[in-house]
Parts: structure tokens; sequence; C-alpha cells
């Protein structure tokens, strides 16, 4: 009873759970990232082009890989390449699943950028020269080309910079500032990123004309019917595909007494060979292969032979 209740409940929150297993690996990914790639060079200019790029780019390629993951992604963009009056007449639905897609989307890009900012090493490599120098005098006396050289190398505790007093001090509280701006930039972040996804969940339910337990059955019958029909589809697609495997080889893998074999022709092999699709889109009932093709317009030219007296082994 208690392994039932423990099933159901994790079935009836997958999107949770997937959403939580993909901010931990996100966190992961970026601890490692800042352990075993991440090395600031310590000069200017590069230090700004080296801690974003760090910072930006894998956020970027999350939400790229977010995007392509996502079905709803591709629903969308086939709906609209394929009926040219969906724009105007479902204009809501569209902005609706438009911000689903965004929202599941953001997951792994959002927390990349929240950790890396709550982490503060790659704000620190990255913004370290244009930090402010007004409370230390040892630089009133330095060129601002000089002072961004220095600033450059605060993210570097190996780097000695020894015409400046009481620089191992200077260093650490600039890091310690520069790790209080990465922190505080971080946790707002968060706040406005869980305020806005509260609103975003909270808005259409409000707005919605249904009660909140038929919500939930809608919601559960949308979930049961996809699940059902990817089931009911991959049986479908395999009893479709038997029937032209048959035609062509004269005999299916869940046949157990398979009396005689056909041996294709040439042409027929030739035939069915490619990577060509949907060779006849324009017909109600698409040709989804060349095997398919040759099924439904091709009169098998092979023999056929009798397999009694051969034994295979399974």
């Amino acid at each position: 009873m208690l392994i039932s209740n423990l099933l159901s409940f994790l079935e009836n929150k997958q999107k949770t759970i997937l959403a939580s297993l993909i901010t931990l690996s996100t966190i992961f990914g970026q601890q490692a990232f800042s352990v075993f790639a991440f090395k600031c060079p310590c000069k200017p200019t590069i230090n700004l082009y080296y801690g974003l790029a760090f910072g930006a780019v894998p956020a970027l390629v999350l939400l790229i890989i977010g995007f392509a993951i996502n079905n709803l992604t591709w629903k969308l963009i086939m709906s609209l390449r394929n009926g040219s009056d969906l724009m105007h007449k479902n204009f809501k639905l569209i902005c609706y699943v438009l911000v689903s897609i965004m929202l599941t989307a953001l997951v792994a890009p959002v927390t990349w950028i929240a950790v890396t900012l709550l982490n503060g090493l790659y704000y620190n490599c990255a913004m370290s020269e244009f930090l402010s120098v007004d409370r230390w005098k040892v630089f009133e006396n330095m060129s601002p080309h000089e002072r961004r050289d220095i600033l450059a190398c605060f993210p570097c505790p190996t780097m000695k910079i020894v015409e400046i007093k009481n620089f191992s001090e200077i260093r650490n509280e600039g890091n310690r500032i520069l790790l209080f701006q990465s922190q505080v930039a971080g946790w707002l972040l968060i706040t406005c990123v869980t305020v806005a996804g509260f609103l975003v969940v909270c808005i259409p339910r409000y707005c919605s004309p249904l009660s909140f337990l038929h919500l939930n059955y809608w919601a559960q019958y949308i979930e049961n019917e996809a699940v059902l029909f990817q089931m009911t589809a991959k049986k479908h697609s395999q009893l479709y595909a038997l029937k032209h495997i048959k035609r062509f080889f004269g005999f299916t893998p869940k046949e157990k007494q398979v009396k005689k074999i056909c041996l294709p022709a040439r042409k027929d092999w030739k035939m069915i060979s490619g990577i060509d699709m949907f060779t006849k889109v324009e017909q109600d009932f698409c040709q989804y292969s060349l095997l398919h093709t040759w099924a439904e317009e091709t009169t098998p030219r092979g023999h056929y032979i009798s397999v009694d007296d051969v034994t295979v082994d399974e």
C-alpha cells in the first residue's frame, strides 16, 4: 500500500521532480565548471569577456536545450506552420503556451546564473577592474590604466604586487565587496524569478472559468490522453510497419511457424534504400517511408522459397 501511494505521488509530481532534477544537475554542473574549468586570466578587459562567457554562454545553451527538448515548442511551431488562421483565432492560447514553454526552458539557465552569482567567482573575475578605489589612498597617484591593471589581479591570490603596501588586505577587502555585490544580485534574481513565476501560475488560474477540481481533472485528462496516445501510436505503428515488412520479406518476427520466405529482387532493395520520408504528403494518407511506398505501389518481384527444413535459434 505504501509503495503504491509512493508511486502514485511520484507519477502526479513528474513535472516538479523533473524540474528539481534539472535544477540539481545545473547546480552540480556549475560547481564542476568553477572548480575544474574556470581560471581567471587576471588581465584587464580579458577578465570581463572571460567572466561573461562562463556566466552567459552556458545559460544560453541551457535555454536553447530547454526549448529544444520541450514537445510544446515543436507542437506550437508546426501548428503555426500548418495553420495560418491559428495566430488570429487563438492568440490567447498561443501566449499561454509560449509562457509555459518559457517557464520550463528558463529553469536551467536561471539556476545557472543564480548559482553563479551566489558563488561570486565569475562576477569577481569579470568586474574586479571596475571596482571603486575611492576608499584606498594608495591608488590616488596612479593613472586609470595602472589602477585597472592592479584591480584585474584581485581574483588571483598568487599574483604579487610588491609596490603597494598592505596589498593583500586591500585585495581581500575588494574581493569581499565583489562577493557581496554578486550575492546580492543573485538573491535579487531568485526573488524576482520566484515572484514572477508565482504570478504567471496564479493569474491564469484566477482567470480560468473552471473550478479547482475541474481544472485538476482537465490537467489529468490531458496528461493521460497524451500517455495513452503515445502507447497506442506505438502499437499502431508497429502493426502498420509489420504489414509492409511482411510484404517485403514474407514473414514477421512474431510468426512462430514460418513456412516460406520472400527473396526481394535487386530493384526492390534499391527502391526501399534511402532517407526519403513522406514521399507523397499531398495525399490524405501519407506514405511514411520508402518501404511504405514500395508496399503500397509495387507488386513484389521476388520469389518465395520454402524454409520447412531450416531451424533458427532464437
